[in-house]
């Protein structure tokens, strides 16, 4: 999925069904199947959504009826007059929500270096204070916060890139400084 597709916050179609973005609003509702499957795909890599929904089938199902904007029971009824469409949905869940599935391990674990601790809250105030309303945060589908905060990240790394060239030219040169804009410029 493109990056309108995804800021945009439309959903796909599979038959007369609209499969949709997962949404921040209910992270917590979603985040724990759609993890799950995650790691599934992440460990079996060429297994097919067939093999995912057998080996987590309440996950799948979970995950299918939040996409689907649907109850568990729902999706059940479903699958029982159509047994083929499991793997359809299920596939165009993982599509239409590639920015979660294909998102990469963290390069660090908060529990181990507590100065790298973040909550959501400190996530949620970095886009307040570049313009974002937290009731439109709550909103966005994640793919569409995933890329804002990366968005955030990249223009903070700047501002404090642009100080630090500031507060050199003020005082006496530093021999860390250059490997500091480095670490600065750095996509993470």
């Amino acid at each position: 999925m493109n990056d309108f597709f995804i800021a945009s916050n439309r959903p796909i179609k599979v038959g007369e069904l609209s499969v949709h973005q997962l949404q921040m609003h209910n992270f917590d509702e979603w985040s724990g199947a759609a993890q799950v499957i995650k790691d599934f795909l992440n460990d079996h890599p060429d297994e097919t959504t067939r093999k995912i929904f057998d080996a987590h089938l309440f996950e799948s199902t979970q995950l299918i009826a939040h996409s689907l904007k649907s109850s568990i029971e729902q999706v059940i009824e479903l699958f029982k007059s159509d047994a083929q469409i499991i793997t359809q949905l299920l596939d165009a869940v993982i599509n239409v929500n590639h920015a979660f599935f294909s998102e990469p391990k963290p390069k660090h674990r908060d529990d181990l270096d507590p100065r790298k601790k973040s909550s959501w809250f400190d996530v949620f105030q970095m886009l307040v204070s570049n313009g974002h309303q937290p009731e439109s945060i709550m909103q966005m589908s994640y793919g569409s916060f995933r890329y804002y905060l990366k968005a955030t990240q990249k223009a903070e790394r700047m501002k404090m890139r642009n100080l630090a060239i500031a507060t050199r030219a003020q005082n006496a040169i530093n021999k860390k400084f250059n490997e500091f804009i480095k670490s600065l410029e750095k996509d993470q």
